[in-house]
């Protein structure tokens, strides 16, 4: 392998750390990879917005779908060597430990969590139907306005 960076050999300095990269990630091959979070419900998603109303409704969507978190089991990242284990044994105790904890935490905030989304996509359906039937009302007086005075006394 020959690294050039800037048109200046490297290997001797980069070839070691690129080896031992690759060594770790090729002990890490087994592991399952962290969940990925589909398309639809990314914050990317935001951008294909036409309006600020079709941004508000993505928002409040991809808000129902974050508003709670888990204190599942994970994968532990460690340092190489001897202390790099003894370190990562000692967290895994220490998550043991406290994860009960966590958990009556977790569910309390994921309860005030959830109730705060739907107090917020409840006044949202309340605004939208108040403002549909604004519209209506405003359509209606602008059908008045427009109509021909019609056959009054005269």
């Amino acid at each position: 392998m020959k690294i050039t960076v800037a048109g200046k050999d490297c290997t001797q300095e980069l070839g070691p750390v690129i080896q031992q990269v690759a060594a770790r990630l090729k002990k890490m091959e087994g592991r399952s990879a962290p969940p990925r979070i589909s398309p639809e419900i990314g914050a990317l998603a935001l951008h294909q917005s036409q309006s600020n109303s079709d941004y508000l409704d993505h928002f409040v969507r991809l808000l129902r779908y974050r508003d709670a978190f888990d204190t599942y089991d994970f994968d532990i990242p460690r340092r190489p060597g001897p202390a790099g284990a003894i370190m990562a044994a000692f967290k895994k105790l220490l998550w043991k430990l406290t994860r009960y904890q966590l958990d009556r935490i977790a569910f309390r905030q994921n309860m005030i969590n959830g109730l705060f989304t739907n107090a917020l996509e409840f006044e949202l359906s309340e605004m939208k139907r108040i403002n549909a039937g604004l519209s209506r009302r405003i359509e209606q007086l602008e059908a008045l306005r427009d109509k021909p005075a019609g056959n009054g006394p005269g």
